[in-house]
Order: structure tokens, then sequence, then C-alpha cells
């Protein structure tokens, strides 16, 4: 193809989504851009994902292994990938018409742009918005410091990025994509196409749901360690370093709080104020509360509304 639609090489890494694949798969053959390449990995399925990808057979590039992650999967379909700019969705996501030609005129009309992602929806289980609108533009002070990540679905980058960069880490479960953007953004600008293009799902069985250990969590202070070894932290967020961990211990409490272990949330709580004062505020206990009820509200509503389909 010419410069003008260079390839997109899509990766999807599914595991047991069979329920949502098609739909997602559906989702990116129906894109009206010319030139992409679709890659789905089967991360060891033990559901019908083998017999939804056959159907798809001519139409896309498949592959089956043992499980191994999402972010091997992910590093795995990247490398296999021959496009110049690269994306990936998740099996249980969708995109809307027209948001791979408009991601990509974003990173065709200026070169200093790595990396260019949509605002989406929140859908639920039957594709129905709960939300609309939730994602902002990049900003990564807020992303290193207040553990808020904007990205959702749909978001693509630039190849020569991505190998200066290197994948995905693989010692990752929870946070790999925002570790993998904060490396990304050394590299040049992220910019936010204001059109709602994708479809980010919640659903009872979506790790944004599950319960998540102390241990698991406390990933998000190891990337931290991480990017403050590096000796290229912007001057303005070097000297907010104590703030970031101290909203770093605030997501460990609320998963303790979440999961009931109230005292030892309590507790880092405690440690996340000692690290931010400002962290006492009212409102920070009020959105805390907020944060740990809604989440029960929401997988009940999606019980619910499941329970009704059937």
């Amino acid at each position: 193809m010419t410069k003008k639609f260079p390839l997109v090489s899509i990766v999807t890494p599914t595991y047991n989504q069979a329920e949502y694949l098609a739909e997602t798969i559906e989702s990116v053959l129906a894109q009206d851009y010319p030139n992409i390449e679709y890659i789905v990995l089967d991360d060891g399925s033990t559901d019908e994902t083998s017999e939804i990808l056959k159907k798809y057979s001519g139409n896309i590039r498949y592959e089956r292994h043992a499980n191994m992650g999402q972010a091997r999967t992910l590093n795995k379909g990247w490398a296999m990938s021959s496009g110049t700019v690269l994306g990936y969705l998740s099996s249980d996501d969708i995109l809307y018409p027209g948001a791979i030609r408009k991601l990509v005129e974003i990173l065709e009309r200026d070169e200093s742009i790595v990396c260019s992602f949509p605002d989406a929806d929140l859908i639920d289980s039957q594709s129905r918005v709960v939300k609309k609108n939730i994602c902002q533009p990049f900003n990564l002070g807020d992303l290193i410091i207040r553990q808020e990540c904007y990205i959702g679905p749909g978001a693509l980058f630039r190849r020569t990025s991505f190998e200066a960069v290197g994948g995905w880490k693989t010692e990752l479960k929870l946070a790999p994509d925002r570790e993998f953007w904060m490396r990304l953004a050394a590299h040049g600008r992220f910019e936010m196409c204001r059109d709602v293009l994708a479809g980010y799902r919640m659903h009872s069985n979506s790790i944004s749901y599950k319960d998540v250990s102390e241990l698991a969590a406390s990933e998000y202070l190891w990337v931290l360690d991480q990017y403050f070894a590096n000796a290229l932290v912007p001057v303005d967020i070097a000297s907010r370093k104590s703030e970031s961990y101290g909203y770093a211990k605030l997501i460990l409490a609320r998963n303790c709080f979440r999961s009931g272990f109230l005292k030892r949330g309590w507790a880092l709580y405690q440690e996340a104020c000692s690290l931010h004062p400002p962290l006492r505020n009212f409102n920070i206990k009020i959105k805390i509360i907020r944060n740990v009820i809604s989440k029960p509200v929401r997988i009940a509503l999606s019980t619910f509304r499941s329970l009704i389909k059937s």
C-alpha cells in the first residue's frame, strides 16, 4: 500500500472470552481502513474459543499456544506482525466504525506523535453503554503520580517507538499497559481523538471486577521503582516522588478495603498519608468509600442483566 495507508497490525490476546470474541473480531473486520493485519492469539483457552476462530479462517491470522499470560502473548503477536503501526484490542472490547482510519490520520499528520488513542464508552456484557466519554487526554504526571491511566481500547503506536522501548514487561499482571505507556512517552507525544471510537467492556469476569491481593497490587510500587531509577525522569515529576508512592499505597489500601481486609487497608491508608499528607483530605476518603461500594453494585447489576437476558 502507499504511505497514505501504512500497514496497521492489531493483536488480540484471548483467554476464555468466547462469549465476546466474535463481536471483537467483527468490530475489527468492519473497519473502513484498507490496510489492516489482524492477529488473534488463543492463550490456551478451555472454552469454545477455537471453534469461533475457525469461523474466521482466511479473514484473520490466528494461532493457539499454551497459556503464558497477556503480556507474553501480546509481545509474541507484535513480533509476528509486519505493520509500521501497532495496536492491540482485548478480546472483550470493541472498536467502533472508522476507529483505525481516524487514529492513523492523527499519527500521519505529525511525526512527533508516537501514540494516538480514542475516547471510549464503558459498555456492559450486552454491549449497552453504561457510561460515555470515559477517556481523557494523556497526562504523564497523572499516570505516574496519581496512578491514573486515561488510555482505553484502540490505541495505536509507531513500531519504531515500540522497538526503541521494548514490549510489555512479562512479570506484570495488573499494570503492564501503564508501565509501557510510561516508557513510550519518553519518545514523543500522545494524542487523544475526541471521537468516541471504542467500547471498553466491564463484566463479572473482567480484571476490573476481580479482587486483587496486596501482593499482586504491589507491582504498582515496582513500576514506580523502575521509573524513578531512570536518570531521564522529568524534574517536575521527580520532585513529586513521595506523592506518587502515596497514591500507589492508596490503591493498595482501596483493594484491601474491597476485599474485606479493613485493618490492613487502614494501615496502608495511613502509610499513604504519611507519604503525601493531602491524602487525608475528606474528599479523598469519600472517593475511597465510593470506589469500594461501586464495585459490588456494578457486579450485582451486571449479574442481574445477564440473568434477565438468559
